[in-house]
């Protein structure tokens, strides 16, 4: 009897050191793979081609591309009113005919109402997408955060383009900068 548990031991003790060995194998192909991933990665970063015509670009999307646009006029500042009498002032100024969709949040505040703000815009996209809108025009006021968050989240996508009101403000009010590429 004292031979089993002997044995059982020597067993137990064999099989240990082989699970440490297959973890330690295991473990070194994992380091091995993550740091070709890395260089891989570097390397892409570093020959990553810089965009060319880059204005060319911009200007091809500049103004209305395609049979039905929206504009898509965002009020996320606090105790603001709603940003659409601008944004048809805008419309009627460089003629073009569109409907206006609108997001009115007072304020953006990441405690209270950024997750809300994140299903709104999803909401709009499938709006916008069940319409059959085929490019968004972008008025926002409210925190750039606010608009890093909506072009992560409308990028490769229909064409959406980028509006900016500058200070001062020219007589029609806003300024295309870019379309999301």
């Amino acid at each position: 009897m004292d031979d089993f548990w002997v044995n059982l031991a020597r067993l137990s003790d064999s099989l240990g050191l082989l699970a440490l060995l297959l973890s330690a194998l295991f473990s070194a192909y994992a380091a091995w793979r993550l740091r070709q991933q890395n260089r891989r990665l570097r390397d892409l970063a570093r020959n990553t081609p810089r965009i060319d015509n880059f204005e060319g670009l911009r200007e091809a999307h500049h103004g209305v591309k395609s049979i039905a646009p929206v504009a898509f006029a965002l009020s996320l500042t606090p105790n603001a009113e709603s940003i659409r009498p601008s944004v048809e002032k805008f419309l009627k100024y460089v003629g073009w005919k569109m409907d206006i969709e609108e997001l009115n949040l007072n304020g953006l505040d990441p405690s209270l109402n950024l997750e809300e703000y994140v299903n709104l815009l999803r909401e709009k996209r499938r709006l916008f997408e069940a319409k059959g809108y085929t490019e968004v025009h972008v008025f926002i006021s409210g925190p750039i955060v606010a608009g890093a968050i909506l072009g992560s989240l409308y990028d490769n996508w229909i064409p959406v383009k980028l509006y900016h009101k500058p200070t001062p403000a020219p007589p029609h009010l806003y300024e295309y900068w870019m379309p999301l590429l």
